[in-house]
């Protein structure tokens, strides 16, 4: 049994691995997003920075504005630089397997970035680490163009951790810090009784920095997928690794 934490908006296509495998699942969103309406900046940027797919999905209508002229355009990770070249947009540089700020800062491209205009594309609310890197010798910028909002209680998610809890081989999905935190906050709603089993149970991730914050959570089984995209995904739970 796999907990699918993702937004419901965004677990289509593995749905369909899932059952293709034939792999039992339940859904367990951790917070929904909506899209936000933001001001556009006036001036031009010389590197615009998309922090995920869901960066490149709420900016899109915005992107003939925002690539008015030549910049640089880099990706955190190699699923946001396939959602830009998916949505005809070149892409300069990227992490070819990490997906995180801190892999994108030791890029040799992201490391010769000096006093430039930098825009960074991202939801609101995320982590500071690439604006703090790079604002002591460029202007940065963010355009925030998408907000998560943690989900109140639904039937849903009652029924899914029930069934979850029941379950055999049971394995945990988890994308991003945030996602941890909202799924253990709405797990302990629903019956704190849970919350010490559902650690023990393995967690797969996509980070090595969601790996240790989930581990400072108290969950003793994580494993990082070795790839970020879905099919990855699936390999990694019918590796037989998992356990």
């Amino acid at each position: 049994m796999i907990l699918v934490t993702r937004p419901l908006a965004q677990v289509d296509k593995l749905q369909i691995l899932l059952k293709e495998a034939g792999l039992d699942y339940a859904l367990f969103p951790a917070f929904e997003i909506k899209k936000l309406m933001p001001k556009l900046p006036s001036a031009s940027y010389d590197v615009i920075i998309f922090i995920s797919v869901n960066a490149v999905i709420y900016a899109h209508e915005y992107l003939p504005q925002l690539l008015a002229r030549d910049q640089k355009i880099f990706a955190v990770g190699p699923t946001t630089a396939d959602k830009l070249m998916a949505v005809g947009v070149q892409v300069d540089a990227h992490p070819k397997k990490n997906a995180s700020s801190e892999a994108l800062l030791e890029l040799d491209e992201c490391q010769s970035i000096i006093n430039k205009r930098v825009l960074i594309v991202r939801g609101k609310g995320g982590v500071e680490t690439l604006k703090n890197e790079l604002e002591s010798s460029n202007q940065v910028d963010y355009l925030e163009v998408y907000v998560r909002r943690v989900l109140g209680i639904t039937e849903l998610h009652q029924q899914s951790i029930e069934r979850f809890m029941l379950g055999d081989d049971c394995v945990i999905l988890a994308n991003s810090n945030q996602t941890l935190s909202n799924t253990l906050s709405l797990v302990e709603s629903i019956n704190p009784n849970y919350l010490k089993r559902l650690k023990q149970y393995p967690l797969i991730v996509i980070s090595e920095r969601i790996k240790t914050f989930a581990q400072s959570l108290g969950f003793e089984k994580v494993h990082i997928a070795p790839g970020l995209g879905d099919k990855e995904i699936l390999n990694e739970l019918l590796s037989g690794k998992i356990s």
